[in-house]
């Protein structure tokens, strides 16, 4: 059984199109904090964020459906929420406490959508 490689040529930079943003990584962020102040801010943090980045993988149908089923919002906002990470990178699903939204993140980390949750700062 014999195998060939097609190379195909770069494709030149698009400057249109939807942004694509990647989550911001542990190795990213600077070590400042132990596991037990993780812990500590965790439970003293009523408010986190699950958002959601544009991946370029997922069809927008995908991830929209994947938002009504996930986290029961309706499906215009789920459309919205989809749009707007489709056209700016990122999009904020919601606000939930951690429990929620640790398994709103991996339900749909599960489905193949980039996500991640960070903590609300108080204003």
């Amino acid at each position: 059984m014999e195998l060939h490689a097609i190379i195909e040529k770069e494709a030149p930079l698009k400057t249109t199109g939807p942004a694509v943003l990647e989550p911001e990584t542990e190795t990213d962020r600077p070590r400042t904090r132990n596991d037990k102040d993780r812990k500590q801010q965790r439970e003293g943090n009523d408010s986190w964020e699950v958002r959601i980045f544009n991946d370029g993988l997922n069809t927008r149908e995908h991830v929209a459906r994947s938002l009504v089923q996930i986290t029961g919002m309706s499906e215009l906002n789920a459309y919205k929420t989809m749009m707007q990470a489709h056209q700016n990178g990122l999009a904020v699903v919601g606000q939930y406490v951690y429990e929620i939204a640790e398994m709103y993140n991996e339900a749909l980390r599960k489905q193949g959508i980039v996500s991640d949750l960070v903590p609300v700062e108080d204003q």
